[in-house]
């Protein structure tokens, strides 16, 4: 949808009534006429441009920031930490197109979407029997530093002393406790909350906010996965007898083959095949064709993959990522 009309086509416009109004008037440059033509002329490309602009706020898809975010919360939406404005429009789309329907698969990947640091989320229904739903979700990597999510069971202790802006508990095992950049953290003696920015030690984790005030109170650090479940069981119907937020089993997978042809670019088909792994959703299956028509985009003219020897389709949520690739 466009209204535009530039100040060039305006002003000839203006100008040529002018004259088939009233022949033989000066309309040069620098003339009465003129000068009233171009201020009108102006004026008018500014009313089409704001015409424009409006256009584009009534639509979620071509919206401004501010009013993409109006659009969301009309529909129950709020951004997540860091979520960037395509990352929202999608979920709002999803919702428009795919409207809340008692609790179907696409109500719990919506579910899970809106927490912060999930960036994708599955469902898997009637996955381990009658009643059940199995959610697989992926954490967003550039906030936690992994797209694999936390998954330890909740964890509390007692703070042994008081730092700014961290939890200092010196019984704690943080680290092999699986704790993660993004896990939710509580004061459960004043519920107080807020995240993990870093596991700095065994006993000690950097916070976003500062939210002790004295040795002695009690905590509570919750995993993504269960951020996710605690939410969906919040809203689910309630005929579903179990549902599981799980993470994806990374399943590294090495490449190998050979190619040859003219213009032939081996950096960039290792660089793109790794990348096209990197897309790979769980259960998704890598096909050797695949990697084939990658190395022929590149500019091979043959293509022998060595590995892997078959087409492979991971079990057990398996999510297949770049190992070593070797390409000659």
């Amino acid at each position: 949808m466009s209204f535009q009309k530039d100040f060039d086509e305006l002003l000839d416009a203006i100008l040529t009534d002018y004259r088939n109004q009233f022949p033989g008037i000066d309309i040069s440059q620098g003339s009465l006429v003129f000068i009233k033509s171009a201020c009108l002329a102006s004026a008018l490309w500014g009313l089409y441009k704001h015409q424009e602009w409006v256009a584009r706020q009534i639509f979620p898809d071509t919206a401004d920031t501010v009013n993409l975010e109006h659009h969301a919360w009309v529909r129950g939406l709020a951004r997540t930490y860091l979520e960037t404005d395509a990352a929202l429009l999608t979920r709002l789309l999803a919702v428009i197109r795919r409207p809340p329907a008692g609790g179907n698969k696409y109500d719990y990947e919506q579910w899970a979407l809106s927490i912060d640091n999930v960036a994708a989320a599955w469902c898997f229904p009637i996955a381990q029997g009658l009643g059940t739903v199995d959610v697989v979700i992926l954490a967003n990597e550039a906030n936690t530093g992994s797209e694999i999510p936390s998954t330890h069971a909740d964890l509390t202790g007692t703070i042994s002393s008081v730092t700014e802006d961290q939890l200092v508990d010196s019984a704690a095992t943080f680290i092999t406790s699986g704790v993660k950049k993004g896990d939710l953290v509580k004061n459960t003696a004043t519920s107080a909350y807020t995240t993990v920015e870093t596991v700095t030690s065994q006993t000690a984790l950097a916070l976003a906010l500062d939210i002790f005030t004295e040795a002695g109170q009690t905590y509570e650090i919750v995993s993504l996965c269960q951020q996710v479940l605690d939410y969906i069981d919040t809203v689910r119907p309630v005929t579903a007898s179990a549902v599981s937020v799980l993470p994806p089993t990374s399943v590294s997978q090495n490449v190998t083959l050979t190619a040859t042809g003219t213009g032939l670019d081996l950096t960039a088909i290792a660089d793109d095949i790794t990348a096209y792994l990197a897309t790979l959703i769980p259960t998704q299956t890598l096909y050797r064709a695949k990697l084939v028509q990658i190395a022929m985009q590149n500019g091979a003219d043959n293509v022998v993959v060595t590995t892997p020897a078959a087409d492979v389709t991971p079990s057990n949520y398996g999510m297949i990522r770049a190992g070593t690739i070797s390409v000659t």
